[in-house]
């Protein structure tokens, strides 16, 4: 039978056909009705976020990075004004406009200005890119006039990190740069998307107290995204605390001038307080190359430097110490009974561990491992100590360490602070090494040999220092074995100094040596004299490779700078009452009487003649003059702030 023309099995295929149609309607409505659920329940604040993105801009205003000072009052490192030129792409009808109408404004290509669009086209629309960054203030205020004509572009303020004293202190001061792990290292207060942080130095050290707090407010814009009304009461920033260092800009300059074209470091220390008063590693860097984003260029020319110029040489560079070890020598023979102040050495020129009577000709004696020369050709004759010191006689020091021993030497060594870490506040200081037979047993597998000690007396072999332990070393002498933590800022409780368990009239008696190295005729330092200021010092020349190696490489090589002698000099004054000690390092300099001394002499000329005798005429004399310090630009800011344009202090925001 049919029904409506269809027989009963037709029918049943259509009310089946029906069926499935209408659970896929079902279905397809349920996923609809489920999305719009998720949607307007799940994700509705976040899309009303967006939606009210549209309109409401958070317009957070970026606390002011605390200032550096040095211990005058010098500003080492403060902000200023920087201009950028953003784009919020919901506010621009016609992008390709705008952007051709900014390119003819300021003159930049308007590659650069879609290049920039491209890279941040995963940026929501509503939020603020940067176009132009750092841009000159007479652009700055050209593109402001134009603002009817440039939809969803800006102008905006934001302080930027500024050095004014460039490449001085730079190893000291450091630099900042964007944020990344740092950031998590903030109290969440402080935290900000656009966090710019410390990388290096004291920017780094001393982030969480250099960083403030972010103020900002809520406004209203209309569709060209201009300002229309503030929504939320503005809660102003909080800038980070200032710092002042124990730095003293001054002589810093002067060391850098001295050291203009050399690889290096100094370190310029008050040894009674521990204040560093300077500290160069050469070459140096600007760090305002890094304050809004280092160029490419510029990053990889100083990580492929083979000179190192972001390695802080003073803390972290590692080098034979060469004469200068002979303080802890002298001192080692004098502990151990092995030396009085009378005990004498014949230097010919040689020391031969075997004692031979006759020596081979002058030149065999490089093919022998039992025999060491002194720096000075036929020798220096008689010698004790005081003469042995003031000119640098190595064969008397031979003798004195083979009678020690290479272990009573590295203990030695230890008490005056080398082989650890002097504790100044930098980062990644270097313990250097001293070494021994338990040493070389676990490294290298084998036992010390008597051969190893005679380098090891005159600071060759495998003893490694960093500059700023051998200025604390000095300093330990000097302060007749009161060992004074370094200390970089201004202000900081004095860490106790500890006195160590060093005989006074040893020290005193070594102290005379150096002081004779200066200022007696032979002295190895004669150079550096002032007879109104009377100066400690010892000169050091460590080998970089040995005589062995010179004497076979071909003559033109050995002229090559890299196979030249590491220049030291290390020197305190006045010396009966030292007030500053200083250590000098020229890399490849030769000799340090000629590399380093000269160095040397031009700081301890500048502390002479501009501080230490203005400060013995002002003891004597009552002075009414004061010296003030220049305003920082930080201080400057909030008042250039306020005297732009309003529009432009409407944008006064760092991007969130």
């Amino acid at each position: 039978m049919k029904i409506d023309g269809l027989l009963p099995h037709e029918l049943a295929e259509m009310r089946k056909r029906v069926l499935v149609l209408s659970g896929i309607i079902v279905v397809i409505f349920s996923l609809l009705a489920s999305r719009l659920w998720y949607l307007q329940v799940m994700e509705g604040e976040k899309y009303s976020d967006y939606a009210r993105g549209n309109r409401i801009r958070l317009m957070p205003q970026p606390a002011l990075r605390g200032i550096i000072y040095d211990r005058n009052g010098k500003v080492l490192a403060e902000n200023r004004p920087s201009y950028q030129i953003h784009l919020i792409r919901e506010d621009t009808p016609d992008l390709n406009l705008s952007l051709n109408k900014l390119s003819e404004a300021i003159d930049i290509p308007i590659e650069d200005l879609q290049t920039k669009v491209r890279e941040n086209r995963k940026v929501l629309r509503f939020k603020p890119i940067i176009l132009v960054d750092d841009v000159e203030y007479e652009k700055a205020m050209l593109v402001e006039s134009y603002q009817e004509d440039l939809p969803g572009i800006s102008v905006v303020i934001r302080p930027l990190r500024y050095y004014p004293y460039e490449k001085n202190a730079s190893h000291v001061l450091g630099y900042v740069g964007v944020v990344e792990e740092e950031w998590f290292e903030l109290p969440e207060n402080k935290r900000r998307s656009s966090q710019i942080a410390g990388k290096s130095g004291v920017e780094l050290l001393a982030n969480n107290t250099l960083v403030g707090i972010d103020g900002g407010r809520q406004i209203e814009v209309d569709h060209l995204g201009r300002e229309l009304k503030v929504i939320s009461k503005p809660v102003p920033p909080s800038s980070g605390k200032n710092i002042h260092l124990s730095l003293d800009i001054r002589i810093q300059q002067v060391v850098d001038r001295a050291m203009e074209g050399e690889t290096g470091s100094v370190v310029v220390m008050n040894p009674k307080t521990g204040d560093l008063l300077a500290m160069g590693s050469y070459p140096n860097f600007n760090p305002n190359l890094f304050a809004g984003g280092i160029e490419r260029e510029h990053w990889e020319g100083l990580l492929n430097n083979p000179e190192h110029p972001l390695e802080n040489k003073a803390i972290q560079g590692l080098y034979p110490l060469g004469s200068i070890f002979k303080v802890v020598t002298a001192y080692a023979g004098l502990e151990m009974g092995v030396l009085d102040y009378e005990t004498t050495h014949v230097c010919n020129g040689y020391y031969d561990l075997l004692g031979r009577k006759k020596l081979p000709e002058p030149d065999e004696i490089s093919k022998y491992k039992t025999i060491f020369k002194c720096w000075k050709e036929g020798g220096h004759g008689k010698m004790d100590l005081h003469s042995a010191i003031r000119e640098s006689c190595n064969v008397f020091f031979y003798n004195v360490g083979i009678e020690v021993g290479a272990e009573d030497l590295a203990r030695v060594a230890r008490k005056f602070g080398l082989g650890k870490v002097t504790g100044i506040d930098l980062l990644n200081e270097k313990e250097g090494l001293v070494p021994n037979d338990a040493w070389k047993q676990s490294v290298l597998r084998e036992p010390w040999y008597k051969g190893e000690t005679p380098p090891l007396s005159i600071g060759q072999g495998y003893l490694n220092v960093t500059p700023i332990q051998v200025v604390h070393m000095i300093n330990i002498l000097v302060n007749q074995g009161l060992s004074v933590p370094p200390k970089l800022y201004a202000g900081q409780p004095n860490i106790q100094p500890t006195q160590l368990p060093l005989n006074q009239e040893f020290l005193k008696r070594i102290g005379d040596g150096m002081v004779a190295v200066v200022n007696e005729t032979g002295g190895t330092a004669s150079s550096v004299r002032n007879e109104d200021f009377i100066i400690g010092g010892k000169t050091a020349t460590s080998q970089v490779v040995s005589l062995e190696t010179l004497e076979n490489m071909e003559e033109e090589n050995r002229e090559e700078r890299d196979f030249q002698n590491h220049g030291w000099f290390v020197a305190y004054a006045p010396a009966e009452d030292p007030e500053i000690s200083v250590i000098v390092l020229v890399e490849h300099g030769g000799a340090g009487s000629r590399a380093a001394a000269p160095v040397a002499r031009k700081i301890l000329d500048f502390y002479y003649n501009e501080i230490h005798l203005p400060r013995m005429q002002a003891r004597s004399r009552p002075s009414s003059i004061q010296y003030g310090a220049k305003t920082p630009y930080s201080t400057l800011l909030e008042s250039a702030f306020l005297q732009r344009p309003k529009s432009i202090r409407r944008s006064f925001v760092m991007m969130n």
